[in-house]
């Protein structure tokens, strides 16, 4: 599902659970999945946080790809993302 909904370009709605253990709802523009040899990731732009996040999938509870398309939104495309790494 996650990667349709990358091709797609469709935001999901997921619950994640942090390290700690408490959970949070999100939407999420998701934008790319990377391995990291132990663990898949999602980078995706939070419309709750108004920022990039980049969450573990092992710790996405529950996910629900929405019928809500995204474009190329100034500031919030994973060019942008990118482009703020080389920076930070």
């Amino acid at each position: 599902p996650l990667r349709a909904a990358i091709r797609s370009r469709r935001k999901i709605d997921i619950t994640y659970r942090a390290l700690d253990g408490r959970e949070t709802k999100r939407t999420v523009r998701p934008l790319q999945m990377e391995y990291w040899g132990r663990v898949w990731t999602l980078t995706a732009w939070c419309e709750a946080r108004e920022a990039f996040r980049v969450f573990r999938v092992d710790r996405i509870a529950t996910l629900d790809v929405t019928f809500d398309s995204f474009g190329e939104d100034p500031g919030k495309t994973l060019a942008d993302y990118l482009a703020q790494l080389e920076t930070a």
